[in-house]
């Protein structure tokens, strides 16, 4: 249950930038405009983080999770009503406060109420029921969305909220729990977090859009300065709203690393898949969606043999790097599969390769980090953690829109990342596709080999 409470979150970021041409096309935005909607969600979300362990003193996690989900049901139906991108903008930032949070409240939630020695089966569930809720999603979103338009992403993500609300209304149980004082909450900290995290989650998305250049420079450099005044201040507080000293444990750390590398290489994909599969081979958003989905159902049915053999496979920092060195191959054999001839069904080998990324890669990341956290500090270590995949995804995608943009605009017009005429394939996306391929082909080798020589996760 709480696996799918996490997916929630999930579907409204994924099956928005799987349908970002026909939204900005039915929005009637500009490429600038239409990255307000992809930044409000992730930043509004991202901002509520510091304050969830605060408010679980004073409230049930159980009632924290479906108050959440009712504020992201609220938010993704209006945004299916909205006619502007005026209407949209408070849409996504009431959408973004009751779902950013839901991943680090359903974890920290599970690790609450579960006694230690269920922890391992309860765990394995809740990935189950995360991955198993995100996998049909891009071939649902992409198959209503051309039968019915761009309002049909919203109304799904909707639809799921709601069977995940009442659901959580009759079966989630509440935790033991005894209310207590909020304490002094640190407005300004929290005000100095919000403002530079979405300032830098928009500048770094807005790679996507155009060369880097000052513009784009003046806006990092302001989230940069806002957040390391959200540092010191909480550095100086006696009760911080998030507690930085668990960065001190090295373990952590070397995981959150690790973390941080695995979400770059998704985040890059992410960006990448329906560039190369719709605008440089032209198989349609339908096709592009139907080979995502393939894919997270290939984790999601190894889950179980992966699950039954564990306690054979040894050394886990053996399985990280063989994670790292499947989604390597997998995507070295995509960016030689990826020719203007081929067709979706010489695809499904290399996809299926790069399913194994999630159970052998971050799985065992996750197993490991956080051994040595402090069962007080759990929620904050958590919330850093998701702190780290948005940053890290928006990132790489970032990166790889730059290489992508720079090399085709040496060779035709400037066309826009999101936006009515981007599909039709070209050589010229073919060939930036592949080696973007090779590069991220290159960044997992050099992940298996850190992995290796490290010595803190064992």
């Amino acid at each position: 249950m709480l696996g799918l409470v996490t997916a929630v979150d999930f579907w409204s970021s994924l099956s928005v930038l799987l349908a970002a041409e026909e939204i900005q096309a039915g929005m009637q935005a500009s490429p600038s405009e239409f990255l307000w909607i992809i930044t409000l969600y992730a930043g509004s979300g991202i901002a509520t983080l510091p304050l969830i362990e605060r408010a679980s003193r004073r409230w049930h996690y159980r009632n924290l999770i479906a108050s959440g989900i009712a504020l992201y049901l609220a938010g993704a139906l209006l945004a299916a009503m909205s006619s502007s991108l005026w209407l949209m903008i408070p849409a996504r930032l009431l959408q973004g406060l009751g779902g950013g949070g839901l991943f680090t409240m359903s974890r920290v939630y599970l690790q609450l109420v579960t006694p230690q020695s269920e922890r391992p089966a309860q765990l394995r569930a809740y990935i189950f029921g995360l991955l198993g809720g995100v996998a049909p999603l891009p071939w649902l979103t992409a198959a209503l969305v051309q039968a019915w338009g761009w309002r049909a992403s919203f109304l799904l993500q909707a639809a799921f909220a709601l069977l995940m609300l009442i659901i959580v209304l009759l079966q989630l149980r509440a935790e033991r729990h005894t209310p207590r004082s909020l304490g002094t909450l640190d407005w300004l900290t929290s005000l100095s977090f919000a403002l530079g995290m979405m300032l830098l989650l928009h500048g770094l998305e807005g790679l996507e859009l155009a060369r880097f250049g000052a513009g784009q420079l003046s806006v990092l450099s302001l989230a940069m300065a806002c957040l390391g005044f959200t540092i010191w201040r909480s550095r100086q507080h006696p009760d911080p709203l998030l507690r930085l000293n668990v960065l001190n444990g090295r373990r952590y750390l070397v995981g959150l690393g690790f973390y941080g590398l695995y979400y770059i290489v998704n985040g890059a994909t992410s960006y990448l898949y329906p560039r190369l599969f719709d605008q440089a081979l032209g198989l349609g958003l339908s096709t592009t969606g139907a080979l995502q989905s393939f894919s997270a159902i290939v984790t999601v049915v190894c889950l179980p043999l992966y699950f039954r053999f564990a306690s054979r496979l040894g050394d886990r920092r053996r399985l990280i790097a063989w994670g790292f060195a499947c989604a390597g191959a997998g995507m070295l054999w995509l960016s030689f599969a990826a020719s203007r001839e081929a067709s979706w069904p010489s695809l499904l080998g290399p996809m299926a390769l790069k399913a194994l990324f999630p159970i052998l890669g971050v799985i065992q990341i996750a197993g490991l980090t956080y051994t040595e956290v402090p069962h007080e500090d759990f929620s904050h270590a958590y919330a850093l953690k998701n702190i780290v995949r948005l940053i890290a995804s928006a990132f790489s995608a970032g990166l790889v829109s730059q290489y992508w943009l720079i090399n085709i605009s040496n060779q035709q017009p400037f066309v826009p990342a999101f936006g009515p005429g981007t599909s039709g394939h070209t050589p010229i996306t073919l060939q930036v596709g592949q080696e973007i391929l090779i590069f991220l082909a290159c960044v997992c080798v050099l992940g298996a080999a850190l992995v290796l020589i490290q010595k803190r996760l064992r």
